[in-house]
């Protein structure tokens, strides 16, 4: 039984109040939420099935090791507060806190064996919080001393770090962080660690640079950090072979996750997670003075700047994503990359992206694989508001105070706690110890990522030279909401529970009206698609005093609610019918489309509009669409496509054809990828059905881009397979005979084919998402004797093909076009 102590219980009403505006998780009562640290405590315990708080280890020469606690203990509650609540991880938390400002005691309700018993841990007083928390504060300046102290104790001669058991770390991220920890406290007696590991790295990066792009942009910032900081030429060198590195990866202007990107993954091959560090690391490289291919960092930096104001930054290089407001941390990192340049438009963005992160507070562990990097950049980031925006700072670090004190370690390090409901991807000191280090010394702008000034080491840059967008397109980077939004009567998270989450039924018109003018362009875009399915005259009236506002982010909102835009998913779904778009609508688009003073992202608005619009009505817009449909951006090539798909059943033999074309020209793998939506929905969903003639010119138009493919540059040759494989994507949406049209085609590309890419075995054997040439000469007589004869070109030179970098893909292929060459000739024989 665990013994009683009596204790003075502690004056809760303040405890209380900060736990319930707290940004909680609900646990998933059948998941096991991994071990984690009970702050500061030396408790290590897990979340079992049923929400079951069981104690898994006790830290030896921590405050909890000279309590009664043991291994399976079950925690029930702590200073009066039960843990049987949705996420007990921030009555934990903020427990810690309450203890710290007052007598330091932790009293733990408990049970072993079905007996209850009351057990006190004693924690350091370190006092409250400052009201400016992490600056300003006297308990966060002790914490970042405690964690320094922690972090240089677990280095190694070598420059490594050994935190606890963990293998050595040093040229991963996790070791790079650890040290700009220790540079942002702005304490010298750090340098000498900070020296240590830099230099071993720079040796290392000079001869043999990493491929992993997730590993190389923190490299970068370590070693241009260190040199700004200190002067150390030596370092230069390794950051110079970084920055080759980074930009023979380079395609399209981002990254992948290393080396050439591969094109079919997730439809672009890139991944801006891995890529912004890259970037950042790009344009501190050019402050210390080191030589770049500029032409390549100014692509760098566009195809970040793009999409910038319109969402979160995508996961590769797509349309920026409309749920998640800092998933993996991709507008954080953003935030202090573009904080970089001594520019008031670049500031702006960052100042944008940095009040987006702020209000994703109870969104805080978010991300694919893991909310690791969502909470490492989170505090880097969020000290980039404009002094406007400096209350959503603060109420961000109240709502997660219970998260980093449930983080902290006994005698310094941090503990990333794993992300709900079972992700410990991301967990341990390892990755917590210099990245929430770095949330507490922020405010401190020791570190340029930081906000730091430039140091007597930097040199006087400007942003690169590159063009996207007009003037107007600068509005969507505002932090103000725009006119006639009134007072807040929400908070973000209440307004993303309204538009988007559990309570959207309830949303009102009035309120998606008002919340289609706020500065956060999820919130408005939220708001908008609400809105579309209202299907009143009440809701027609909203979007009419949208379209006919001051602001282009109001208007770009209510041509959302025409559309249904949901950055992903095609085609669009809305309620809003072509009849009362025409009707009401049409002049406030062809306003829009006409104007040369429009920005880009209101353009690409007004083009999904136009698609919804009754088909008369989108034949007129027929030159102004033919016009956006060969822009140099893609964003505005893809909505030109809907637009004329918005024809539906009425399409004409010619005007289908003109969708082929923009399919033809089109060198971007997302972009292929939404007209393949656009060809599907015509010929499958719409099933209109066009003259053999049609049919013909389509096919050999179609034909051509299997083996003449237009590529972005950065991509290697797997690119021309996907784009090939893309293609024939599109083909089994029409009559089965269009491969009779494109014999030649399919020959000509047999004569380029490899069996080193997954994408050029499906090709020929096929997948779930195409037939492959093998089905498709099943079907053909003896006109496909030219496709047999390729084929049998390959089986002859098959031995010549280095069997060591085929994929498993091609485990038996040459078996499989044997079995269908011989097939097929039996069949026509």
């Amino acid at each position: 039984m665990i013994r009683h102590q009596i204790v003075t219980t502690l004056a809760l009403c303040a405890f209380a109040c900060a736990n319930a505006g707290a940004a909680a998780q609900k646990m998933h009562p059948q998941k096991v939420y991994p071990k984690f640290p009970i702050g500061p405590s030396g408790i290590y315990a897990s979340i079992e099935k049923d929400r079951v708080i069981t104690i898994q280890e006790i830290v030896p020469g921590s405050p909890a090791a000279s309590s009664p606690f043991k291994k399976g203990d079950v925690l029930l509650g702590v200073n009066g507060e039960s843990l049987d609540v949705d996420d007990p991880r921030v009555v934990l938390g903020t427990a810690i806190g309450a203890a710290e400002a007052g007598d330091g005691n932790l009293i733990f309700t408990a049970s072993r064996g079905g007996k209850q018993g009351k057990v006190t841990v004693g924690l350091p007083k370190l006092g409250a919080y400052g009201k400016n928390w992490p600056a300003d504060c006297p308990k966060s300046a002790a914490i970042i001393q405690q964690n320094a102290i922690y972090i240089a104790g677990c280095q190694k001669e070598d420059g490594s770090y050994v935190f606890g058991s963990s293998r050595p770390e040093r040229d991963g991220l996790t070791g790079c962080l650890a040290s700009l920890f220790l540079l942002s406290t702005g304490d010298a007696q750090y340098l000498p660690n900070v020296k240590r590991h830099a230099t071993a790295l720079a040796a290392k990066v000079e001869q043999r640079p990493t491929t992993s792009n997730w590993h190389l942009g923190y490299q970068g910032i370590l070693l241009a950090e260190y040199y700004l900081k200190t002067g150390d030429r030596s370092v230069l060198p390794g950051l110079g072979s970084l920055c080759d590195q980074a930009i023979s990866a380079q395609a399209a202007g981002g990254w992948g996750h290393g080396g050439v990107p591969g094109p079919g993954y997730v439809q672009s091959g890139l991944m801006s997670s891995a890529g912004v560090p890259v970037l950042t690391t790009l344009v501190l490289a050019n402050e210390c003075g080191v030589e770049l291919d500029q032409k390549a960092y100014a692509e760098a930096v566009r195809f970040m700047y793009r999409m910038v104001g319109h969402g979160c930054v995508p996961y590769g290089d797509h349309r920026s994503e409309l749920w998640w407001s800092n998933t993996n941390g991709r507008n954080a990192k953003l935030v202090c990359a573009l904080a970089l340049f001594d520019d008031p438009v670049f500031k702006q963005a960052a100042g944008h992206l940095a009040t987006m992160v702020c209000d994703s507070y109870f969104q805080p562990e978010f991300g694919h694989t893991g909310g690791g990097f969502n909470v490492i950049w989170r505090g880097m980031a969020s000290v980039h508001v404009p002094a406007s925006r400096l209350p959503n700072y603060r109420r961000q670090m109240e709502k997660l105070r219970w998260y980093y004190d449930l983080c902290r370690q006994p005698g310094g390090g941090f503990h990333l706690l794993p992300t709900p409901p079972d992700n410990g991807r991301y967990a341990g000191p390892v990755w917590g110890s210099g990245a929430i280090g770095l949330t507490y010394t922020a405010p401190l702008r020791h570190l340029r990522i930081l906000g730091g000034k430039p140091t007597k080491f930097s040199v006087t840059t400007k942003p690169p030279a590159f063009e996207w967008g007009t003037q107007a397109d600068q509005a969507f980077f505002g932090t103000d909401h725009a006119a006639g939004f009134g007072e807040e009567t929400a908070a973000p998270h209440e307004i993303y529970e309204v538009t988007i989450g559990s309570k959207k039924e309830t949303a009102s018109v009035e309120f998606c009206a008002q919340h289609l003018r706020h500065y956060n362009p999820l919130v408005r875009n939220w708001s908008a698609r609400v809105l579309k399915n209202k299907n009143s005259e009440a809701a027609l009236d909203a979007i009419a005093d949208a379209l006919a506002a001051p602001d282009p982010r109001v208007r770009r909102a209510g041509f959302d609610a025409i559309s249904g835009y949901d950055n992903w998913g095609r085609p669009f779904r809305s309620g809003v019918q072509p009849g009362a778009v025409s009707e009401r609508f049409l002049p406030a688009i062809t306003k829009t489309l006409a104007s040369p003073n429009s920005s880009w992202w209101e353009l690409d608005g007004a083009l999904f509009a136009l698609g919804r619009a009754e088909p008369a009505d989108i034949r007129k817009q027929m030159a102004t669409i033919d016009k956006f449909a060969k822009h140099e951006e893609w964003y505005l090539r893809e909505a030109a496509f809907w637009a004329l798909v918005g024809l539906h059943k009425t399409m004409t033999g010619a005007e289908f054809e003109k969708l082929t074309d923009m399919y033809a020209r089109s060198r971007h793998v997302f972009e292929r990828s939404s007209y393949d939506a656009g060809f599907r929905m015509i010929l499958r969903t719409d099933r209109v059905v066009f003259d053999q003639l049609t049919q013909r010119a389509v096919a050999q138009k179609l034909g051509k881009t299997i083996y003449e493919i237009p590529l972005v540059p950065g991509y290697g040759t797997a690119a021309l397979h996907e784009a090939a494989h893309r293609t024939m994507m599109i083909t089994k949406h029409f009559d089965e005979r269009i491969y009779t049209d494109m014999i030649p085609d399919l020959a000509n590309y047999l004569k380029i084919w490899e069996p080193y890419y997954q994408h050029s075995v499906w090709l020929i054997t096929g997948s779930k998402w195409q037939p492959g040439i093998l089905n498709a000469i099943q079907d053909m007589g003896k006109e496909a004797q030219p496709i047999v004869d390729e084929l049998e070109a390959i089986l002859a030179r098959y031995d010549k093909f280095d069997p060591k970098r085929n994929g498993r893909d091609a485990s038996g292929l040459k078996a499989q076009i044997e079995t269908a060459i011989s097939a097929w000739k039996k069949r026509v024989s």
